[in-house]
């Protein structure tokens, strides 16, 4: 009887073993969490997007008169001084050669040219000796009228067929001239691509900078208006930032904005100059459209800081919204989203409460606290789907 009571006993005491090693291992164990310190610092909401640098003014070169540009020898990068750096030259452009019937007709025009000229030169002779008979019969009238034997009527009709006369003669002079120049004319219209030219006509830089794009390089002809070289003011540098539309409208001309990852140490301070009116639609990486703004960036550091960076050139800009010198803040990752609101997992003792607070400026790393938290307070930092409120947490060191 003792046997069988004695082996019900150890039958017994493994089964509350199991049962207690059942209920230890069901025991809710507390969470490890990731803790942080709610602190009190500076703090600066910021909005920050990439883009480019560009010139903020750039000149335009182009040719003043129609012609054959000569080979421009300028590189980008050159410096050009106002006034005085040659750009380009433009020589007069070649006659074009002539087909044996344009040509037949071109001797022909000349022969007429000449023709005209014999013609126009004959006739001047002949009001020539008109001229002279006329002054003649005046000098005769003259002396008559003197003596009594001519009468004034007759002296004023000599005068003034003297007067015709000379004018006349200045007329068939003028015809020459005309005839003449009829016949460079055509003669000038029987020049072929190997007559000789006029000397080029040389194009100066008309500011000072640096040469940044050649959009003409080949000897080649050209009309008159078309560009050559785009020059930029060496110190006239900006950076155009594509940001979010949503970005965009939170931004105001003047706030102070710096650029980074531009390739070179530290940053460089700007400032917002100008936000573009006009949005635009962008694809993004993911084939996703966005709506973006240019927005103007102007540098306001020394320019031996940038002066490696130039047109063209990839950049980030970071605008600042918001900034104060003393806030109480956590990191960015103890921000949960609960009833449409921010809440944060609260460490008291061994366990986890989950307070609402009110939220101020918000950066990549930090937010800041405005109501709900004291400093101290030690909050949980990216909590898992395990950490509930009232959960038991344990730090991990």
């Amino acid at each position: 009887m003792n046997a069988v009571r004695g082996r019900w006993m150890v039958i017994g005491g493994i089964g509350a073993a199991l049962a207690l090693l059942i209920a230890w291992l069901m025991w809710p164990r507390p969470v490890e969490v990731e803790a942080a310190t709610a602190t009190r610092g500076p703090i600066a909401e910021t909005v920050a997007d990439q883009g480019y640098a560009r010139v903020r003014e750039a000149y335009v070169v182009a040719a003043p008169v129609s012609g054959r540009l000569e080979r421009i020898t300028l590189k980008v990068g050159d410096r050009v001084v106002a006034g005085s750096t040659l750009i380009a030259r433009i020589r007069p452009a070649a006659a074009d050669l002539l087909d044996p019937r344009a040509r037949a007709q071109a001797e022909a025009a000349v022969t007429a040219a000449q023709a005209g000229v014999g013609a126009a030169s004959a006739e001047r002779d002949r009001l020539a000796a008109e001229r002279r008979r006329t002054e003649q019969d005046l000098k005769r009238v003259s002396v008559l009228a003197q003596r009594g034997y001519a009468s004034t009527q007759a002296l004023e009709t000599a005068q003034a067929a003297a007067r015709a006369a000379g004018a006349a003669v200045e007329a068939g002079d003028a015809g020459i001239r005309a005839r003449r120049a009829e016949l460079a004319v055509a003669r000038a219209a029987l020049l072929g691509p190997d007559a000789p030219t006029p000397a080029p006509i040389p194009v100066l830089a008309p500011a000072s900078g640096y040469v940044t794009n050649l959009l003409q390089t080949s000897e080649r002809a050209l009309a008159m208006g078309e560009p050559l070289v785009e020059i930029s003011a060496g110190d006239g540098l900006e950076a155009a930032i594509e940001f979010l539309s949503q970005d965009a409208v939170r931004l105001r001309e003047g706030m102070a904005a710096e650029l980074y990852d531009w390739g070179g140490p530290g940053t460089i301070p700007a400032r917002v100059r100008r936000i573009e009116p006009q949005g635009f639609t962008k694809v993004s990486a993911l084939g996703v459209e966005e709506q973006r703004v240019l927005v103007l960036l102007q540098f306001t550091g020394a320019p031996e800081k940038w002066s490696r960076l130039g047109p063209g050139y990839r950049v980030w800009g970071r605008v600042t919204l918001r900034g104060a010198p003393s806030v109480l803040k956590v990191p960015l990752g103890g921000l949960v989203r609960e009833a449409g609101g921010w809440s944060v997992f609260r460490i008291d003792g061994g366990r986890v409460r989950l307070v609402p607070v009110s939220v101020g400026a918000m950066t990549d790393d930090e937010a800041e606290i405005l109501k709900g938290l004291d400093e101290g307070q030690r909050v949980v930092v990216f909590p898992s789907d395990k950490v509930r409120d009232r959960a038991a947490v344990r730090v991990r060191r």
